[in-house]
């Protein structure tokens, strides 16, 4: 794993997983979109790879962690 955010692209954020995007990167991903943005409500969308889903559950984490 990379310490540096290397799933941040020209236009997305994708990587590959473990090594550029996991549970922890989404996690800290929703939380800091939630502290600098402060969104009101967010959609998160995701593709069908079998690791999606648990990209996505840790992104929502992370916002609903910040509030």
């Amino acid at each position: 794993m990379t310490d540096t955010f290397d799933c941040f692209k020209a236009y997305d954020v994708r990587g590959r997983i473990p090594d550029q995007l996991n549970e922890t990167i989404a996690r800290q991903i929703g939380q800091a979109y939630a502290e600098v943005i402060d969104p009101g409500t967010v959609v998160v969308g995701h593709d069908i790879r079998l690791t999606s889903e648990r990209i996505k559950a840790a992104l929502i984490d992370g916002l609903r962690e910040q509030g």
